[in-house]
């Protein structure tokens, strides 16, 4: 009986020791790329709309310039709708 604990506890001890390192890798978060969110959360620059009147459309352009989505924005009458216009 003695011989089979002799063959078991090295690989008891092995088994332990690969749990615990691995159990706080396993559960560990991953990792996020913090460019790539911050591409995703930009709209790209261009022509938005139409909205309904020129108060709706500076609202708009006001509300995703203070979220970082663009940096300039104007609001232009075409073809009877507003337009915005962002860079």
């Amino acid at each position: 009986m003695y011989a089979k604990i002799v063959r078991i506890a090295p690989v008891a001890v092995l088994v332990t020791a690969g749990l615990l390192m691995a159990g706080p890798a396993a559960t560990a978060a991953p990792q996020q790329d913090v460019t790539a969110v911050s591409v995703q959360q930009h709209r790209p620059a261009g022509k938005h709309g139409p909205y309904s009147s020129e108060k709706s459309c500076h609202s708009a352009g006001k509300k995703g310039q203070s979220q970082g989505h663009w940096r300039h924005y104007s609001c232009k009458y075409e073809q009877h709708k507003w337009w915005l216009y962002t860079s």
